[in-house]
């Protein structure tokens, strides 16, 4: 299979991944326990008021198949609306009156002893309930929130949220999160490679010396450590007891930089402001650290157990055997063939990091889109909910792709 065949493939398999993703979200969302409309309200809200907002918000609609019409055409002249949340109440006609051929937004069905009943909206945005006689139903199959949903998807439209701040578009926020998410991660990757991979070289290089028990054991304890806890104990020692480093925040107040890329270092960097840029760094040196610790016990691990299969080679043994000094044959030659397997541990890690960073960016107060996501699931909103998940989903997928391209590349035999 060639190189375009296989990306080809990669990409469409990708797809209904996705998809299926999106799906498990959207149904999840839609059996948790908490209705979004009575959180952003206050207790005791009438009824109509609460079925306004949630007509509004289009929270009404059938979560996947709206078998039960979603338009209503007048075919009764005369024809009026029972006003209110339920049509077991007083019939009062709505001051504007009813034409036949007019078509109303349906969006329930109810039946009681006096026949089935529709409820309705005008075009003027009030509503109420009429018996199923008088109108004309139309069957819209796919108007309801799940394919709404996929559909504004489609479009790269993430709604807006409907708490805490209602009407604000959730793209806004995403825009203004992502950048510091993928600010923290690349310092934690970073210090993850840094002491992952040439940690794990020099186990393997020191097979079976006390440095080699000690990096191992190193890997095992930093990997099962729960994040939050190495994060509060970093603060604690680093930031209470010496009080080297700040615990929490991106940088201080008033030296944010004008954005550009909406990455504090970076910015601070592109704005020539060195007081910005110390604090930045400053800032987050716990939260990087912390991330890159974690991560780091599985690539010494990867890199450890790649390295002793790589040096027992005979390519290296002849490296040996002309005389290239140790550290020459195991950093250059072994690791550098070690280092395809590698290379998606690394992109995998990368979209872990990403996607995951919800426990380090609570603990260290760090506004990125782990943070922002967690705010948002107190406030049930459900549109910033799903789309900041989705943009997790589909960044795991293309730093995935993106790696088994480089891997292909690199490996053509993963292509048959």
């Amino acid at each position: 299979m060639s190189l375009r065949a296989y990306i080809i493939t990669r990409v469409l398999l990708a797809i209904p991944m996705i998809l299926i993703l999106v799906t498990l979200v959207f149904v999840i969302m839609r059996v948790m326990p908490g209705d979004p409309v009575r959180v952003m309200l206050r207790p005791g809200a009438p009824q109509e008021y609460v079925d306004e907002i949630r007509h509004a918000l289009e929270l009404d609609k059938p979560l996947f198949i709206n078998l039960r019409g979603s338009s209503a055409v007048v075919s009764l002249a005369g024809a009026t609306l029972r006003e209110g949340a339920s049509h077991e109440e007083p019939e009062v006609p709505l001051d504007s009156p009813l034409a036949v051929g007019d078509v109303l937004q349906l969006t329930d069905r109810r039946t009681n002893e006096e026949g089935e009943w529709l409820r309705l909206y005008t075009a003027e945005g009030e509503d109420g309930w009429a018996p199923v006689e008088w109108f004309s139903v139309r069957i819209h199959p796919l108007d309801s929130q799940y394919f709404d949903f996929i559909f504004a998807l489609a479009r790269l439209d993430f709604g807006e949220s409907i708490s805490p701040v209602r009407g604000r578009p959730v793209s806004t926020d995403l825009k203004a999160k992502f950048p510091k998410t993928l600010e923290l991660s690349i310092a934690g990757m970073a210090i993850a490679l840094l002491i992952g991979v040439f940690g794990g070289a020099f186990s393997a290089q020191k097979r079976g010396s006390p440095a080699d028990y000690g990096i191992r054991l190193y890997g095992i304890i930093i990997y099962a450590i729960p994040v939050f806890w190495l994060g509060l104990m970093l603060q604690l020692f680093f930031g209470i007891y010496l009080g080297w480093l700040p615990v929490q925040g991106m940088i201080g107040t008033g030296l944010m930089p004008e954005p550009i890329t909406g990455m504090p270092v970076v910015d601070s960097i592109l704005r020539v402001q060195p007081a910005s840029l110390i604090s930045a760094l400053r800032h987050l040196a716990l939260p990087s650290i912390t991330l890159g610790l974690y991560i780091s016990g599985a690539f010494i691990r990867l890199t450890r157990a790649n390295m002793l299969q790589m040096l027992r080679q005979d390519f290296i043994t002849a490296a040996r055997a002309r005389g290239i000094k140790e550290n020459v044959v195991v950093y250059r030659h072994a690791l550098k063939n070690a280092f395809i397997p590698i290379l998606t541990m690394m992109g995998l890690q990368f979209a872990i990091l990403l996607a995951g960073a919800v426990l380090t960016e609570t603990t260290f107060n760090w506004e990125g889109l782990g943070r922002f996501l967690v705010r948002r699931i107190e406030s049930r909103d459900y549109p910033s909910i799903q789309s900041t998940i989705v943009l997790f989903a589909m960044l795991v997928t293309a730093v995935s792709l993106i790696v088994d391209i480089i891997y292909a590349r690199l490996d053509p035999r993963i292509r048959y």
